[in-house]
């Protein structure tokens, strides 16, 4: 992940969230986590955590993205 982003107290969080939803991806993908990701896929099936790390990571960068676009 590029890690030049504007920088506000927001964003660690969003990068942990990123890199724990990146780790189950190679889990769950293997090889292939770096396509799965841009796919449905890799948001996972509704009760897995892969979706549990995929929508705590959507809640991480829209909180990120509200908090730099205030600054």
């Amino acid at each position: 992940m590029n890690r030049s982003f504007p920088y506000t107290e927001a964003l660690k969080p969003f990068q942990d969230a990123d890199d724990a939803w990146s780790a189950e991806l190679v889990l769950t993908f293997g090889k292939s986590a770096g396509q799965a990701r841009y796919e449905a896929r890799g948001r996972g099936a509704e009760g897995s955590e892969l979706r549990r790390l995929h929508d705590a990571r959507e809640a991480a960068r829209a909180a990120w993205h509200q908090s730099a676009t205030a600054a």
